[in-house]
């Protein structure tokens, strides 16, 4: 081989960041050891120091790879299954709908289950009632409803002022969902720091749980 031909192997090899050549540090990942925090002196300032990527504690050690592996994505007939999967949980999943009076003694509809669900559960409910949704605010658990009513005999049921004889009032309402200890809760307010009518709001929420017992 001629001087001018080694030469240009040698620049090639070089050109291509050496990545034929053998890299004896590729895993040396795999022996890193979590270091101890840094110590100052005594009577210095301490060091303002936070963890930006801190690393969660696992139930059980992973085994060591052998060798390093490239992250790959799931692949998508098992992302597949794992949407099937969590929407028949959701199907399966019963939540148990059922009137009760909190600790100030405010009527309220408690359902079991996790917010997602019986966010999308609700939802669905007010679409097939006779309850007009005019909004819905997810991030603060809001349904708008719009309600119609008639000014009479306050002992009449919210269905009976419906069909009154008075002239009728529309007022929008909020349906709030909370989360609670052990799944959600559903209140009516005029606004937000004012409850509903506790007759209006009974009518309101057997409603619901009419459409979500189907």
């Amino acid at each position: 081989m001629t001087a001018s031909r080694t030469l240009m192997l040698l620049a090639v090899l070089m050109a291509s960041g050496c990545s034929l050549l053998p890299d004896d540090n590729a895993m040396a990942y795999l022996d890193a050891e979590e270091q101890p925090e840094t110590q100052v002196p005594a009577g210095s300032t301490p060091l303002n120091t936070a963890q930006a990527y801190p690393i969660p504690e696992l139930p059980v050690t992973p085994a060591k790879p052998t060798e390093f592996e490239v992250p790959m994505p799931a692949a998508y007939r098992e992302e597949q299954g794992e949407n099937v999967a969590t929407l028949t949980e959701y199907q399966a999943t019963d939540a148990n709908a059922r009137l009760e009076q909190d600790g100030a003694g405010t009527l309220i509809l408690r359902l079991d289950g996790n917010y997602a669900n019986n966010w999308a559960r609700v939802t669905e409910a007010l679409a097939a009632s006779s309850l007009k949704m005019t909004d819905l605010n997810r991030s603060t658990g809001t349904y708008y409803l719009e309600v119609v009513t008639r000014a009479a005999d306050e002992n009449l049921s919210w269905w009976g002022r419906l069909w009154g004889n008075d002239e009728p009032e529309v007022a929008v309402y909020m349906l709030k969902m909370n989360r609670a200890r052990n799944g959600v809760y559903l209140s009516l307010l005029t606004d937000a720091d004012t409850l509903a009518d506790e007759a209006l709001t009974r009518d309101v929420l057997e409603e619901i749980k009419r459409q979500l017992s189907q």
